[in-house]
């Protein structure tokens, strides 16, 4: 099982890096250069997520996927420590003949860290590829403009206690 979630993993790697140099590719043709190279980032964050949000200079990014990553890993072995020991538990009880009851109850357990260590791992890998997308999406907009020409706010004017304001400055 380990076995296949790493080579899961590694397709999917191999699969965003083709997509993600065709489209920085195409991008970069038509616009100017770019400050940060979203292939950088993406390539960074692959082996340990957070890298690339280091690249794109968003640093309070980096304690969310890493830690997400690390915890959801902890589970995942854990959980899959604890669904190997309870199976043997199983098996041996159920080649004991023991109690139903017994027998039933080490199913359950069983068929639970299962289930906690699958979600584990679908969670890990969801948040591998948000971090790698993020990392892309962060180095296209690190360029972008966020200054105070153009802002839309929601609260009070002159005439109205609540009102939608739109500002636009040239």
């Amino acid at each position: 099982m380990h076995r296949l979630i790493v080579l899961c993993v590694l397709k999917l790697c191999v699969l965003l890096t083709t997509c993600i140099r065709v489209s920085a590719q195409d991008s970069t043709a038509t616009q100017g250069k770019m400050s940060k190279d979203p292939t950088t980032a993406v390539l960074l964050s692959l082996p340990l997520p957070g890298l690339g949000q280091y690249y794109n200079e968003q640093y309070w990014k980096i304690p969310i996927f890493t830690g997400t990553c690390a915890f959801t890993g902890y589970l995942f072995f854990k959980n899959n420590a604890d669904f190997n020991t309870t199976s043997d538990l199983y098996d041996q009880a159920v080649a004991d003949d023991a109690d139903q009851t017994v027998i039933s109850r080490l199913f359950e357990q069983k068929e639970a860290y299962r289930d906690n260590r699958d979600l584990a791992g679908v969670v890990f890998l969801a948040t591998y590829v948000i971090a790698a997308v993020d990392a892309y999406v962060g180095a296209h907009l690190y360029d972008f403009d966020v200054g105070d020409d153009l802002s839309v706010g929601i609260g009070p004017t002159r005439s109205q206690t609540l009102a939608l304001s739109f500002r636009m400055r040239w």
